[in-house]
């Protein structure tokens, strides 16, 4: 029994100094039999586990995180004191107009991506008919739409027509084929966010697009979220966003909350081994999330703060109010 405990011994420091997990046999049932070792395993922690489960138990706090979506979704329409980034790509802009309008107006650097400076031109070039064709007044008004700063991407998908109709706009060219232009586009910017104390950053994007360009643009999300960068997708009726390990305090607004609409957490390229949510209808109790396991779709909201808590990265979704009912409404 000695000689088995110095074999233990000898192999959880190994993998202890590899930072690995492994099944080691337990040393109360371990023996030799007829030169083969067999063992009934139990688990052992490793550096990397031990030090999870005291930042999970709060013997290490975890790092806290607030979330206010209502910024995006309701009056303000502007993101933290320095205001925000707006990024249009290339597809079809989803997003009701009016929000569109108002968070563009107030970003402090508005940039096209490469085909979205199309998509930007119909869309001025929409609105303006639409001024031209409203016969009653509002308190919102279509209004002139400021041109974006600068147009970003490897060009092969912008028209000779939207260059000329933007031909006094800087363009910056990112030829570089093993990135998106989403991602380069952060390359450019991230230098003048980084002058302006600017960290938030909205992006018009349209989920219903090709599966592939949806996931590469979660991809961005992985890469280019960090202490100093919040990146919020926007598509037409859902706002999204990275939640990274730590503790989340997301404040719905009391809209979303009353008329139940839908939220979602999503373990997007690795396991979550430990999640447990308050403040949802149906919430999660240190649960493991992953793609083949459990995901939780279809949620919706208890309270109008809601906490997560992760050891990993989650994506974040949830269903905005129907901004043109909700418009009409409160215009009535």
């Amino acid at each position: 029994m000695a000689a088995a405990a110095a074999i233990k011994n000898a192999l959880f420091k190994l993998l202890r100094g590899a930072g690995t997990s492994l099944a080691l046999p337990d040393d109360s049932r371990i023996f030799k039999q007829a030169g083969n070792l067999r063992a009934h395993p139990r688990n052992y922690c490793t550096k990397t586990t031990i030090g999870f489960r005291q930042q999970m138990d709060h013997t290490i706090p975890p790092k806290e995180y607030k979330w206010t979506p209502g910024n995006l979704i309701n009056e303000s329409f502007k993101l933290g004191p320095n205001g925000h980034v707006c990024i249009v790509l290339n597809r079809q802009i989803q997003v009701p107009a009016h929000v569109v309008k108002l968070l563009w107006k107030n970003a402090t650097l508005r940039c096209a991506v490469d085909g979205g400076s199309n998509h930007l031109r119909n869309f001025i070039v929409a609105q303006s008919a639409a001024k031209q064709n409203k016969g009653s007044k509002s308190d919102i008004e279509p209004g002139d739409i400021e041109p974006p700063d600068l147009i970003t991407g490897d060009f092969d998908s912008i028209t000779e027509e939207t260059i000329e109709f933007f031909k006094s706009i800087p363009k910056i060219n990112t030829p570089d084929q093993d990135a998106t232009d989403f991602t380069k586009a952060f390359t450019v910017l991230q230098p003048v966010m980084l002058q302006r104390k600017v960290k938030d950053v909205v992006v018009f994007h349209d989920c219903s697009g090709r599966l592939d360009q949806v996931m590469a643009n979660l991809n961005t999300l992985y890469k280019m979220q960090k202490d100093n960068c919040n990146v919020y997708l926007l598509s037409g009726d859902s706002i999204t966003w990275l939640l990274r390990p730590g503790k989340h305090t997301i404040q719905v607004p009391l809209d979303l909350v009353t008329s139940q609409r839908w939220c979602s957490l999503m373990p997007v390229g690795s396991t979550a081994h430990n999640v447990t949510t308050q403040g949802l209808k149906w919430n999660l109790y240190h649960a493991q999330m992953e793609f083949g396991g459990m995901v939780s779709t279809s949620n919706t909201y208890s309270t109008e703060f809601v906490q997560v808590e992760t050891d990993s990265n989650l994506i974040w979704s949830m269903g905005a109010y129907g901004f043109e009912e909700k418009l009409r409404s409160t215009m009535k």
